[in-house]
């Protein structure tokens, strides 16, 4: 073989093995920039826990990345885990991460968590400081804060906002319906929901939602189809096989309705959802005395419950029990009638944030007669607006004792109630003549 062309093959296999040592070289490289591609991409589509598995792994490449550390902190402030959160954002604060990203992260940690006194008037200049790179991450944690606070203008403000800035995120129409279905709108909540899982087709969480409030609609063959998706996705799901047993009811297939509960029931036979809908079923199925078997427990359980002691009433009139189901009915009247009043409030606390008359009274009456739950949280943001409020504190106080069974909050808010509210006017000695005016200035404080 001639020499120049020795010298022409040799070249050629050091420039080859040059290529690939540098190829192997790059290689962690590439992987770690598309790890952590991948794991932006699932936190944009709120698929947490696919975007910590792929932090894990960019973690396991290269342990001293500042980002991945902060995307870490932030997808456990997604999932509620604070101190995982906490002890991330360390690490990126350690690697010289921006100290304006990690100061990012905690101001949205307090709005993601209701505390809006610190994060709200921070507000504007995050807007401005981080739109390009954050704004939707900003939008949701304030959204979500300012509706834990029930400060409802200011979360339906900046969540149109958030809808015309980001049109391709299902993010401000999925909070939208979680909103309206909480205010008991179901319309406006299956417009929302509808166009979140138009815009994320994929979220079976969107799913969910849409079905359930498909079904408070009563649109049980779009919702069956929905839930039939889903239970193929999660079999073992009993609220929405539950669901399904409703729909196959409301279609006027008792006889398939029955056969879904009874195996709902097997695996969840203390479940409130399907022994209500079993009950349902036996009344259809012209059986009242064994709907009153399943619903005089319930009724025990769940006393507070309107639907529930309604639907009581009418197995015991089915029964020939009229004197019984008498009590019931006028429960669920003056329920009826209190809730209508609470819904018709929250359309003026939606206007006007600082009415605390009209949530001291929705909170009561969710308290009393619909959701505890809910309505202890009314009540809690009647006291962030006025913490001396006095009819708060003593109805916070009932709930923790009744409802929660924790002594310490039931005597805390006993205890604030009592201090709120004010004693009795001091009586002068019946030969004493009255003070001037001078006079209680002279001994006051």
């Amino acid at each position: 073989m001639p020499a120049t062309k020795k010298r022409w093959i040799y070249g050629l296999l050091v420039t080859a093995l040059v290529a690939l040592v540098g190829g192997v070289s790059a290689w962690p490289r590439i992987q770690l920039s598309r790890t952590v591609a991948a794991a932006r991409q699932a936190l944009a589509d709120r698929d947490y826990p696919q975007a910590l598995a792929q932090l894990e792994k960019a973690e396991q490449l290269d342990a001293n990345r500042g980002e991945t550390a902060f995307l870490l902190a932030r997808t456990y402030r997604h999932l509620g885990k604070l101190e995982e959160l906490q002890k991330w954002l360390a690490r990126a604060r350690v690697l010289d991460y921006p100290p304006r990203r990690i100061e990012l992260e905690q101001l949205l940690v307090q709005a993601q968590n209701g505390r809006m006194k610190e994060a709200a008037p921070e507000l504007p200049r995050l807007l401005t400081e981080f739109s390009e790179t954050d704004g939707a991450e900003i939008c949701e944690a304030y959204v979500s804060g300012f509706f834990a606070n029930y400060s409802f203008a200011e979360a339906l403000r900046l969540a149109e906002v958030w809808q015309q800035d980001y049109p391709n995120d299902p993010q401000p129409w999925f909070s939208l319906g979680l909103y309206e279905a909480h205010a008991g709108s179901d319309p406006k909540a299956v417009a929302a929901f509808r166009k979140a899982l138009e815009l994320a087709p994929r979220r079976d969480d969107i799913r969910r939602y849409l079905a359930e409030a498909l079904v408070d609609e009563e649109l049980y063959e779009e919702a069956e189809q929905h839930i039939r998706y889903l239970l193929q996705r999660n079999p073992n799901d009993t609220d929405m096989a539950t669901a399904l047993g409703h729909c196959l009811l409301e279609k006027g297939d008792v006889a398939g309705a029955r056969r879904q509960l009874e195996e709902v029931l097997k695996r969840d036979p203390q479940g409130y959802p399907p022994r209500m809908m079993m009950a349902q079923i036996e009344l259809k199925d012209q059986k009242p005395e064994a709907a009153i078997t399943w619903l005089e427990t319930l009724v025990k359980e769940r006393p507070k419950e309107y639907r529930l002691r309604f639907l009581f009433a009418t197995a015991l009139q089915q029964s020939g029990r009229g004197s019984e189901a008498a009590e019931h009915l006028e429960f669920v009247g003056r329920a009826q009638a209190a809730l209508g009043r609470a819904r018709n409030m929250m359309d003026q606390a939606k206007e006007d944030p600082g009415d605390i008359a009209s949530r001291l009274e929705i909170g009561q009456t969710l308290l009393k007669y619909d959701s505890p739950d809910d309505g202890a949280s009314w009540l809690r943001n009647v006291l962030e607006l006025d913490p001396t409020n006095a009819a708060a504190h003593r109805a916070l106080a009932e709930y923790y004792s009744s409802a929660k069974k924790d002594d310490q909050r039931a005597a805390y808010h006993q205890r604030q109630a009592e201090a709120s509210e004010p004693g009795p006017e001091p009586q002068q000695p019946k030969n004493a003549s009255p003070s001037t005016p001078a006079e209680n200035s002279a001994v006051s404080p």
